[in-house]
C-alpha cells in the first residue's frame, strides 16, 4: 500500500473520529469521503473510507442508544422515587399512568384493575386525552392485549392494533380502539406474588414499532407498579383495620363513659336516700339528671310530687296510662308521644307507681337506663309510706340532734326519714326565751308552731328550741317573735343558720344560745339576734367565751392560708392595723417594701371579703388578731409537755 494511499485513509478515519468526538450530525459523516473524491482517491480508497463512515455511523448510533437507555433508567428511577412516596390509591394511578405515557411519548395511558370478587377488570385511571375510554370502563374477559399479557405474564404490543390479527380480537375493545385513534398499543400485566392485580395500557395514534428497550422498560414500569400497588393495598387494609379499631375503642369507650356516668348517678341517688332525702329533694335531683320535668305517681294516680319546668301541652292521661301498664309488663321505660316517656317504679314485684319524663330532646338509650335507675331508687322512698306520728318522737328527734354521739347522726336521718323530714335542706336553729318563762301556754304555742312550720321544737331550760325550714334565720327568727307576740307568749330570740346536716345542729345551736344570752346582758328583750350579728359581743357577754371559735370565725381564712402557703398574712394585718391603718408604715416595721403590703392586703381583701376594713368589721378583726398574738406568746413561753415516753427513758 503506497504512502500516499495510507495517508488518504489516515485523514479520513482521523476526520471521523473528529466528527464522533464533536457528536456531529449524521449528514456530516458525507464529508470525509467526499474530501477524498474530491483529492482524486481511487476507488478502493473511496470504498474503505465508506466502512470507516458506515462504522462511525454505527459508533454513534449505539452511543445514541445507550444515551438514551441511561435516559430510560434514569427516568425509570424518577418514577420509583416518586411512587415510594405517600399517595393515596387514586394518586397512584394516576401518577403511574402519566408516567407510563410521557415514558415513551405516547399519546395515551390506562389502568385497569382486576377484581376478583366479581372476576372483571375496570379502568380506574386515565391519563391522555381521551373520549371513550374513561375510569369505569369495564374490560371484557376476552381478546385483546390484557387478557392476552395477563395469560402470558409478560408484556404484550402491537404496531398497529386493529390490523394486527396474531392475537385474538375483542369487538367492544376493538370499538373503543377505534373511536380513540389508536394504532400502536402495549399492555404490560401487573403481578404481584402470582396475584393477578390488574393491566398496564400505554397507546399512540399512529403506526409505532416498539423498540426492545421501550418494552423492557415498561416491564419494570409495570412491575414497580405492581409492587407499589400491592404495597398501598396493604398500608390501605391496615389503615381500614386500624380505623376500625379505633371506632370499636370508641364505642367501647363511650359505652364505659356512659355506664360509669349512669353508676355515679344512681349512686349519689342512693347516697340521698341514705341520708334522709325525701320525695321533693330526690326529684329535684332526678330533674336535673334527666333534664326535664318529672312526675311521681303512685299506683292509684296520686301525685307524690314534681319537679323541673311543667310542659305546656301535658300528655293525655289516658295515653299515659296505657303508656304505664306496658311500661310496667315490659319493666323498661317506655315513650309516651314525642316528648314524654314513663318509668315503672316496683319493688317486688309490686307496682308502685310511675315516673313521668318530659323533655324537649329525644331521650336514647343512655337517658333510658338513667331513667329505669331513678325508678329504681324512687321505690325505695315510696316503700316508706309515713303515717302521722305522736309530737314525743319529733322532740326526741331534736333532743337527739342537740346532744350529738358516735352514730347519732345516722340515727337522726333515719328518725328524720321515719318523720318525711328532710334534713339535707336548709333548717334554721332558734333559741326563744319567753319573758314570762316557760308556761303551759308557751309550750302549746311552740308545739303549735313548729307543727304549723312543719319544722321541730323541744323545750330546754328557760327556753324554747326550734328547727325551722328556711334559709334566713333572721328573718326566721323575726317570723317567730310576731306569732309569739300575737298569741301573748313575747320571746328573745337567738338564730343560726342555715344548716343542712344533722351534724351541723349542735353546733348551731350553741351559737344561737350565745346570741340569746348577750341580748339578756343588753336587756334587749323581744328582739332577735344572730352570733354574727353580734359579734365579739356574744363572747364578752356570755359565760360561754368560746375564744377559739371567735378567732377562727373571725379570720380562719387568713390563718389557714398562711399555714398552707407561709404567707406571713397575719403578720403583715397585725402590722398594719399598728401602723394606723398605713401600708407604707407597716413596711418599714417589716422591713419590705410597701408594694409587699399592698399584695398581701389584697389576698386578705380576697380571703376575709371587700367589707373587712369598715369600723365595725375592722375592731373585730382587731381583737381576734389581738387575741391570737396573746395566745402564741402564752404556748410559746410554755410549750405543752409530752405524753409519752422520751427516748431517754
Amino acid at each position: 500500500m503506497s504512502e500516499e494511499r495510507i495517508r488518504e485513509l489516515f485523514d479520513g478515519a482521523l476526520g471521523y473520529l473528529r466528527l464522533l468526538a464533536a457528536e456531529a450530525h449524521p449528514s456530516r459523516f458525507d464529508e470525509p469521503v467526499d474530501a477524498a473524491r474530491r483529492s482524486g482517491a481511487d476507488d478502493r480508497t473511496l470504498a474503505e473510507l465508506e466502512q470507516v463512515r458506515r462504522l462511525a455511523l454505527e459508533v454513534q448510533a449505539n452511543y445514541d442508544r445507550r444515551q438514551e437507555r441511561d435516559m430510560r433508567h434514569a427516568a425509570l428511577l424518577d418514577v420509583a422515587r416518586e411512587l415510594i412516596h405517600p399517595h393515596d390509591f387514586g394518586e397512584l394511578l394516576r401518577l403511574t399512568c402519566r408516567r407510563a405515557r410521557t415514558l415513551c411519548s405516547l399519546d395515551m395511558a390506562y389502568i385497569s384493575l382486576y377484581d376478583p370478587a366479581t372476576g372483571a377488570s375496570t379502568v380506574q385511571a386515565v391519563d391522555g386525552h381521551c373520549s371513550a375510554l374513561t375510569p369505569g370502563f369495564t374490560v371484557p374477559p376476552n381478546g385483546g392485549l390484557g387478557n392476552a399479557a395477563a395469560s402470558t405474564g409478560a408484556p404484550n404490543w402491537t404496531s398497529d392494533y386493529l390490523k394486527d390479527t396474531t392475537f385474538k380480537h375483542s369487538p367492544q375493545i376493538d370499538g373503543t380502539v377505534r373511536a380513540e385513534g389508536l394504532r400502536a398499543l402495549i399492555a404490560v400485566p401487573l403481578h404481584s406474588n402470582g396475584t393477578q392485580l390488574g393491566a398496564l395500557y400505554a397507546g399512540h395514534r399512529a403506526v409505532r414499532h416498539f423498540t426492545p428497550d421501550e418494552v423492557a422498560q415498561m416491564g419494570m414500569l409495570g412491575e414497580m407498579a405492581a409492587a407499589a400497588l400491592e404495597a398501598m393495598k396493604w398500608v390501605e387494609g391496615v389503615k381500614a383495620r386500624a380505623q376500625d379499631a379505633v371506632r370499636d375503642a370508641r364505642a367501647v369507650e363511650r359505652e364505659l363513659r356512659a355506664v360509669q356516668r349512669l353508676a355515679r348517678a344512681h349512686a349519689a341517688l342512693l347516697d340521698q336516700v341514705a341520708d334522709g332525702a325525701g320525695p321533693r329533694h330526690l326529684l329535684t335531683a332526678v330533674a336535673e339528671l334527666l333534664d326535664g320535668w318529672v312526675l311521681l305517681e303512685d299506683a292509684d294516680g296520686n301525685t307524690w310530687g314534681s319537679a323541673g319546668r311543667p310542659p305546656q301541652m301535658p300528655a293525655d292521661p289516658a295515653a299515659l296510662r296505657a303508656v304505664s301498664l306496658e311500661a310496667h309488663a315490659d319493666r323498661w321505660v317506655v315513650a309516651c308521644g314525642a316528648d314524654h316517656w314513663v318509668a315503672p317504679v316496683f319493688a317486688d314485684r309490686t307496682q308502685l307507681g310511675q315516673l313521668v319524663l318530659h323533655r324537649a330532646t329525644p331521650l336514647d338509650e343512655e337517658g333510658s337506663r338513667l331513667m329505669y335507675a331513678c325508678a329504681r331508687v324512687l321505690a325505695l322512698v315510696m316503700r316508706r309510706r309515713v303515717g302521722p306520728h305522736d309530737p314525743a318522737a319529733r322532740e326526741e328527734l331534736l333532743e337527739a340532734l342537740l346532744t350529738p354521739g358516735p352514730g347519732s347522726a345516722n340515727r337522726a336521718r333515719g328518725q328524720a326519714r321515719t318523720l318525711g323530714l328532710d334534713l339535707s335542706e336548709p333548717h334554721v336553729v332558734l333559741a326563744a326565751r319567753p319573758a314570762d318563762g316557760l308556761t303551759d301556754r308557751v309550750r302549746a304555742w311552740a308545739r303549735a308552731y313548729a307543727q304549723d312550720r312543719q319544722g321541730l321544737h323541744v323545750c330546754h331550760d328557760d327556753h324554747v328550741v326550734l328547727l325551722l325550714p328556711g334559709d334566713d334565720a333572721v328573718a326566721a327568727g323575726h317570723a317567730t317573735t310576731a306569732r309569739a307576740a300575737t298569741a301573748g307568749c313575747p320571746v328573745t330570740v337567738g338564730a343560726d343558720g342555715p344548716v343542712t346536716d344533722p351534724e351541723a345542729v349542735a353546733p348551731a345551736y350553741r351559737r344561737a344560745t350565745r346570741a340569746l344570752d348577750a341580748l339578756a346582758t343588753l336587756g334587749a328583750s323581744s328582739c332577735v339576734a344572730s352570733a354574727e350579728d353580734l359579734g365579739s359581743l356574744t363572747m364578752l357577754l356570755t359565760d360561754e367565751r368560746d375564744v377559739d371559735g371567735f378567732v377562727r370565725h373571725t379570720i380562719g381564712p387568713v390563718l389557714d392560708f398562711d399555714a398552707q402557703r407561709s404567707a406571713d398574712l397575719v403578720v403583715t394585718l397585725d402590722s398594719y392595723f399598728l401602723s394606723g391603718g398605713s401600708p407604707t408604715r407597716a413596711a418599714e416595721q417589716l422591713f419590705i417594701h410597701p408594694n409587699t403590703v399592698s399584695r398581701r392586703l389584697e389576698r386578705v381583701t380576697d380571703l376575709l371579703g371587700t367589707g373587712w376594713q369598715e369600723p365595725a368589721r375592722s375592731l373585730e378583726i382587731q381583737l381576734a388578731l389581738r387575741l391570737h398574738r396573746i395566745r402564741q406568746s402564752l404556748q410559746s413561753a410554755h410549750p405543752p409537755v409530752s405524753s409519752g415516753t422520751s427516748d431517754a427513758a
